[in-house]
């Protein structure tokens, strides 16, 4: 049976709370809110280097956006952006099946998007 990801995983979020101190403590929710910021132009890249076929470059921005996906504990984009680079990485480029693993991955982000701002209270 296959594990349910959770959409947001608070717990690395706790990871990140040691980075804050007197002088910084609103780091955490700063970074989240570069992350928050950056997220859709991500997926627009992602997008036009898909539609254009190029394979490296979209499978290093999946790598990327996974990464910092991980990080604020957004771990269903993370999911799919994992399963982007893989397929991105393949012996070919199929488009139909990176097309929907992304709209999964911009749902997914829809979703735990507002978790996030909720959790380090971060305002539209």
């Amino acid at each position: 049976m296959e594990q349910q990801i959770l959409a947001m995983d608070v717990r690395q979020l706790e990871k990140l709370n040691v980075l804050q101190d007197a002088d910084s403590p609103n780091l955490v929710a700063d970074m989240a809110r570069g992350y928050l910021d950056r997220t859709p132009q991500r997926f627009q890249r992602m997008r036009e280097l898909l539609a254009a076929g190029k394979a490296d470059p979209l499978a290093s921005e999946a790598h990327g956006l996974a990464t910092s996906s991980g990080m604020f504990g957004m771990m269903r984009v993370r999911q799919h952006c994992k399963a982007l680079e893989n397929l991105a990485r393949g012996p070919s480029l199929d488009v139909d099946g990176a097309e929907a693993i992304l709209a999964q991955m911009e749902q997914a982000y829809a979703e735990a998007r507002p978790l996030l701002m909720a959790q380090l209270g971060i305002q539209e």
